[in-house]
C-alpha cells in the first residue's frame, strides 16, 4: 500500500506499521503544497502599463488579488457583471483554487472602499504640494441616463517637478444647468479638495454660460487669494478658439463641404456601395488604405479629417457619378480644387491643435509663437490673389481678432519664462506685425512679469509673517530688542524694492538657451531655483495651467463607454467614484513605468 501526496504526486509508505508521522513532515515541507497555498513566493512576471513584463517574485494573498481585480475592472472599463461569469469563475479557479470569486455587489463595495484609499492619497499630495493648482472643467450628457455630468480636472506642477493631470470630480449636476448651479457645484468641488486657497486659474470653452460661471466664482473666492486679484483667473480654451476661427474660415467653401459629405454618406450608406467604391479605386490604380470617413459638422478637425481623406478619392466619386445615376452630390472638379487648397491652408492648424491637446507636457510656453505663427498666416493669405483663401482669411481674421487681446499678454508672460526665448521673442513677433516699437511692447510685458513678482513676494512675506507670529506667540512675549530688529528687517525689504528687478534682470540678461527637442523646461526651472527663487514660484504656477479643456473632454470618453445601454443604471455615485478612481489608478500606472523606463536607463 502507497500513500500519494495530492499536491506533488509523491508516493510514501502507505501500510499501517508505517505510521502517519512521515506523511505529516511531507506535508509540512512539500513546496507544491506551499505553492497552492499561497505561503511560498515564486518567480513571475510582473506586468508594466508599457513594455515586456519585469521578472519578480510574488506571494497569493487574496485581499491583493481582490484589489487587482477592482483595478482590471477599473482600467479596462469592464461591466461589473464579469464577476457573474460562470466562464471567468472558472478561469480564475484554475489559477488559484482558493480565490473565491467575489459578487457584483462586493465588487462594488471594494470599488467605492478603494476610491477613499486613493482619494486620500492624492488629498496629501495636493495639500503638501508648494505650487498652486489650476483646473479644467466642462459639462456632459449621458445619452441612456439623461443625467448632467461635471467633469473637474485639476492640473499642477508637484514638488518633484512633475506636471500632473488628476480627475478631482465626476459629479453629477441636476437640471438646469445655468451659471450658478455649475458655479455652486465647482465651488464645492474646491472646498472639498481644500484647493479654494490655492486656484491659479480655470480654463473653460469660449460661451456665455461660463462667462457669467466665472463671475459668479469671483465672488466666491478671496480675491488676496488668487494671482493679480483674480485678473488671471479665467482662461479660454484654445482648442475652442481655433476651432471657431477655422470654422468661419470653412465657410468660403461651405458648398463644397456638403457636396463631399453627402457623397461621404452615399457611398457609405450600404455594404454594396462601399464595395462598389473601393473596386473602382483599385480599378483607378489607387490605395483604398484609408476608409471614407464622416464629420461632425460642430467640430473643425473632423471635417479636415473627413477632406483629407477624401480629396485622393476624387476621380473615383467622379467615375462612379457615371456609373449610378442616383448618385448626383458629385463636386465639380473646380470644387475639389478649393477644397485641396484649403486643406493644405489649414494644415498648420491641424498641428498646432494637437500640440495644444498634450497632457503630459506644459503647453502654456507654447502658445504664444505658435498663435504669432498663425497671425502671420493669416496676414499672408489676406493677400492671396485666389479669392477663395482671401476671403477664408478676412472671415478668420476677424474671428482671430476678437479674441486676441484677451490672450497674448497674459501667455507673452509665460513665453518670457522660457529660458529658450525670454523677451526676444517677444521683440521678433512685434517686429513682424509691423510694430517699430518693439522695445516697448517688451517693456509692457517685463512689467506684467515686475508685477507678479511683487504680487509673489507680498503673499510670500504674509505667509512668512504670519508664521512668524504664531511661533513668537506660542513661545512667550518677545523682547524689546527683539522687536525693534523685526522692525527693521520689515523696513528693510519694503525698501528694497530694486530686489524686484534684479532677478528679473538678471534672468534676461543671461543668454538663451539653444532650443532643442531634448530640452526640459520643468527640470531647467528645478534647477535654477536658487538663483531666481521668485521666477521660479511664478514658473511653476504658470507653467500648470493648461491652455486647453481636453483633459476633462477626454473623461466623457470613458464615461460614454461607462455608461452604455447595458449599464445606464449605475447610480451617480458610484458613477464618480469608478470614473475618479480609474483616473488615479493610470496616473500611478503611468508613473510607474517612468520610473521604470528611468531606473533603466541609468543602469
Amino acid at each position: 500500500m502507497k500513500a500519494r501526496c495530492k499536491y506533488c504526486r509523491k508516493s510514501l509508505g502507505g501500510e499501517t506499521s508505517n505510521g502517519t508521522s512521515h506523511l505529516r513532515s511531507h506535508i509540512k515541507t512539500c513546496i507544491q503544497k506551499r505553492i497552492h497555498d499561497g505561503s511560498q513566493k515564486i518567480l513571475g512576471p510582473n506586468y508594466q502599463p508599457a513594455g515586456n513584463p519585469q521578472l519578480s517574485t510574488s506571494q497569493y494573498n487574496y485581499e491583493v488579488s481582490r484589489k487587482e481585480l477592482c483595478s482590471m475592472i477599473l482600467v479596462h472599463e469592464y461591466p461589473l457583471s464579469l464577476v457573474d461569469h460562470v466562464g471567468f469563475k472558472r478561469f480564475c479557479c484554475s489559477l488559484q483554487p482558493q480565490f473565491a470569486v467575489p459578487s457584483r455587489n462586493t465588487v462594488k463595495k471594494d470599488i467605492l472602499s478603494l476610491f477613499g484609499v486613493e482619494r486620500a492619497k492624492y488629498q496629501t499630495i495636493i495639500d503638501g504640494n508648494l505650487g498652486r493648482v489650476s483646473i479644467t472643467t466642462d459639462l456632459w450628457t449621458a445619452r441612456n441616463q439623461k443625467r448632467g455630468y461635471m467633469a473637474v480636472t485639476g492640473h499642477f506642477i508637484d514638488n518633484s517637478w512633475k506636471l500632473r493631470n488628476i480627475m478631482m470630480r465626476f459629479m453629477y449636476v441636476p437640471a438646469p444647468h445655468n451659471s450658478k448651479r455649475l458655479a455652486d457645484r465647482l465651488f464645492d468641488c474646491l472646498l472639498d479638495w481644500n484647493i479654494d486657497g490655492k486656484l491659479s486659474s480655470f480654463t473653460l470653452d469660449n460661451c456665455t454660460t461660463n462667462d457669467s460661471m466665472i463671475f459668479h466664482m469671483r465672488n466666491k473666492l478671496l480675491s488676496s487669494d488668487l494671482l493679480l486679484d483674480g485678473k488671471l483667473v479665467h482662461m479660454r480654451c484654445s482648442a475652442h478658439i481655433l476651432n471657431l476661427i477655422v470654422r468661419d474660415g470653412l465657410d468660403a467653401i461651405k458648398d463644397a463641404i456638403n457636396l463631399i459629405r453627402e457623397s461621404v454618406v452615399y457611398w457609405n450608406s450600404t455594404p454594396k456601395r462601399v464595395q462598389t467604391f473601393f473596386e473602382v479605386a483599385k480599378q483607378l490604380k489607387l490605395s483604398v488604405e484609408r476608409k471614407l470617413v464622416l464629420d461632425c459638422p460642430t467640430r473643425w478637425n473632423s471635417t479636415y479629417h473627413m477632406l483629407s481623406v477624401a480629396i485622393p478619392y476624387k476621380d473615383v466619386f467622379f467615375r462612379l457619378s457615371l456609373r449610378d445615376n442616383h448618385y448626383t452630390s458629385v463636386p465639380s472638379s473646380e470644387q475639389w480644387e478649393f477644397a485641396s487648397t484649403v486643406i493644405r491652408k489649414l494644415e498648420i492648424f491641424s498641428e498646432i491643435t494637437e500640440l495644444f491637446s498634450g497632457s503630459k507636457y506644459p503647453t502654456a510656453n507654447l502658445f504664444f509663437p505658435k498663435i504669432c505663427d498663425l497671425r502671420l498666416k493669416l496676414n499672408e493669405w489676406g493677400v492671396d490673389p485666389n479669392p477663395v483663401i482671401f476671403g477664408m482669411a478676412s472671415q478668420m481674421s476677424l474671428k482671430f481678432d476678437k479674441y486676441w487681446d484677451d490672450i497674448h499678454l497674459v501667455l507673452a508672460v509665460l513665453v518670457v519664462l522660457d529660458p529658450r526665448y525670454k523677451l526676444h521673442v517677444i521683440e521678433y513677433y512685434a517686429g513682424k506685425f509691423g510694430n517699430t516699437e518693439t522695445d516697448l511692447v517688451a517693456e509692457n510685458i517685463k512689467q506684467m512679469i515686475c508685477g507678479l513678482i511683487r504680487d509673489y513676494q507680498t503673499k510670500a512675506e504674509n505667509k512668512s509673517g504670519s508664521q512668524t507670529g504664531t511661533s513668537s506667540s506660542g513661545s512667550g512675549s518677545a523682547s524689546a530688542s527683539e522687536l525693534d530688529f523685526e522692525l527693521f528687517v520689515s523696513q528693510r525689504k519694503k525698501s528694497k524694492t530694486s530686489l524686484i528687478t534684479t532677478e528679473l534682470d538678471m534672468y534676461l540678461a543671461e543668454d538663451i538657451i539653444p532650443r532643442t527637442t531634448e530640452f526640459d523646461m520643468l527640470l531647467w526651472w528645478k534647477l535654477n531655483g536658487l538663483k531666481y527663487p521668485t521666477l521660479q514660484s511664478i514658473a511653476r504656477d504658470f507653467l500648470a495651467i493648461p491652455i486647453t479643456s481636453v483633459p476633462s473632454k477626454s473623461a466623457f470618453s470613458s464615461g460614454g463607454r461607462l455608461l452604455d445601454p447595458h449599464r445606464s443604471k449605475l447610480h451617480y455615485s458610484t458613477v464618480e467614484a469608478m470614473m475618479c478612481t480609474r483616473s488615479w489608478i493610470m496616473e500611478d500606472m503611468q508613473r510607474g513605468n517612468m520610473q521604470l523606463k528611468l531606473s533603466s536607463l541609468l543602469v
